[in-house]
């Protein structure tokens, strides 16, 4: 019985390896070629707002039974990041006979920028506030766009219970393997300290080392509880922390006051690159 088994199971293999055989003979009887894409050796470089045309530049396909495929070639995927900026891009072609061809190259986009950090508000709340301060974080990728379902608080240390600053930490990764982390600050303020509403134009405010940066611009308009409109003019700006030469995470502090039982604060979050 045992021999019957080993037969039964050489004859099995043997079949597939027949079936198989036959099968790539009767297709290269067929289809005897293959086709090829071809294209510069050198990296493309191109931009982070690109076109399907502009990944496909310079390179052709051909095939020896059907011609011309150039018009055929489709981008398979990219990478992940070689370094800042830099891609693989892989691509494949298939002949009249589902055959198929593939190449790949460098790409770099040339104004790529890591994933940025978002705020829709400031990271400023009332005591025994129930906000939730991950419904105000997002973030936005050059390549992927809106990217804020990828953001992740890695630590915290804020209590909502309690007046003071504290801070959180958080994360994004890009589809291409970017990942951006920051350390930002959040203020919880006294009932008495929210009195005063200071509306800023920006929430987070990025910036090269050496930009020219003016935070006195950033105040849209100030008002008191219910909705009157104040003078800009009793803000008080203190941006003495920050130092637009050294790359970091800062802030600017606004503060305004009306009487001495309504007042108002808030930060703007600066990161210098």
């Amino acid at each position: 019985m045992r021999y019957i088994r080993i037969v039964v199971s050489v004859l099995f293999i043997l079949s597939l390896v027949f079936i198989g055989g036959a099968t790539v003979v009767q297709r290269l009887r067929l289809d005897p070629t293959l086709p090829v894409i071809t294209g510069p050796e050198e990296p493309l470089k191109i931009s982070c707002n690109y076109t399907q045309e502009d990944l496909l530049q310079g390179l052709k396909a051909y095939d020896e039974k059907d011609g011309d495929l150039t018009d055929e070639i489709m981008v398979s995927n990219f990478s992940r990041l070689l370094e800042k900026g830099t891609c693989k891009v892989n691509y494949v072609v298939f002949d009249s006979s589902n055959q198929p061809a593939s190449f790949s190259r460098e790409v770099i986009f040339t104004d790529y920028r890591s994933p940025e950090i978002l705020l829709s508000k400031p990271l400023v709340f009332q005591k025994n506030s129930n906000e939730t301060l991950f419904s105000y974080i997002g973030a936005h990728d050059v390549l992927g766009g809106d990217i804020s379902s990828l953001v992740r608080i890695t630590d915290s240390n804020v209590n909502m219970l309690e007046a003071g600053d504290y801070s959180l930490r958080i994360e994004v990764t890009n589809s291409f393997g970017d990942t951006v982390e920051h350390i930002l600050p959040v203020h919880i303020l006294e009932l008495v300290d929210s009195k005063v509403s200071i509306k800023l134009t920006e929430n987070i405010v990025y910036l090269k080392a050496g930009d020219k940066f003016n935070p006195s611009e950033y105040v849209e308009s100030v008002s008191n509880t219910d909705g009157t409109e104040l003078d800009k003019s009793i803000v008080a700006v203190d941006a003495s922390t920050v130092k637009t030469n050294v790359p970091g995470i800062y802030e600017v502090y606004y503060s305004a006051e009306q009487h001495a039982s309504s007042k108002g604060f808030t930060a703007l979050t600066v990161i210098v690159e």
